[in-house]
């Protein structure tokens, strides 16, 4: 039973290490990937929250556009805007996952 226990906290532990190298890779190298030719669309704030931080309460709503038929998302990284509302997003032409929303961050 032990080994078992080892065992999961060992890949919870990779996983968790995994998932935070993504995140910081994503967020530093997004200007990177949208190329020297990006592309600008407007997406509609959606019901989508996403917390900005351990326990502040604080949180921004997701964006969402879609291209030829696929829906992407993102997160607005702006408290401010609701649900309903627009932003303008600047995305990478052929991987449309790469994107970001132009309005200055909070």
């Amino acid at each position: 039973m032990k080994k078992i226990k080892d065992y999961f906290w060992i890949t919870f532990a990779i996983a968790l290490f995994g998932c935070l190298i993504y995140k910081i890779a994503m967020n530093s190298f997004t200007d990177h990937f949208l190329g020297s030719n990006p592309q600008h669309i407007k997406a509609i704030i959606i019901y989508e929250k996403n917390y900005m931080g351990n326990r502040s309460g604080r949180f921004s709503y997701s964006y969402m556009f879609g291209i030829n038929g696929k829906t992407y998302k993102g997160n607005s990284h702006n408290s401010s805007l609701q649900p309903g509302d627009t932003v303008e997003v600047i995305y990478n032409e052929e991987h449309p996952d790469i994107n970001k929303p132009l309005h200055p961050k909070e």
